[in-house]
């Protein structure tokens, strides 16, 4: 690698690591507990509601051929089971349902259904 490709390369790094954070903060999840998912009403709980009340999903995903959206949490269970929360959104924005099953990362790589 000449001279030029490795400053520029260099450089790339640098900007890309002064670029600061990203806008994209999801909630921390060791503050997110079971209880707030207990006041959560499939068809009548929105979007707004969840991020009010939840916090910012760690993953956001859309799926066209299904035509929904889908928000994952992670959170606690007591004070030490980790868990995921998969929320369900109409194209309205309006929760579809929502399910809640241990985190494979936590329980030594599956999770039980």
């Amino acid at each position: 690698m000449n001279r030029y490709k490795l400053l520029t390369a260099a450089a790339a790094i640098f900007l890309a690591a002064c670029a600061g954070p990203s806008s994209y903060n999801p909630t921390p999840w060791w503050t997110i507990h079971e209880t707030a998912f207990k006041s959560l009403k499939p068809g009548i709980s929105t979007k707004e509601d969840v991020r009010r009340q939840i916090g910012v999903p760690l993953t956001e995903s859309h799926f066209p051929r299904l035509n929904e959206d889908a928000w994952e949490y992670r959170y606690l269970e007591g004070t030490t089971i980790v868990m995921l929360a998969y929320l369900y959104f109409d194209p309205n924005g309006v929760l579809k349902s929502y399910e809640q099953r241990l985190d494979p990362a936590f329980t030594g790589g599956f999770a039980l259904p």
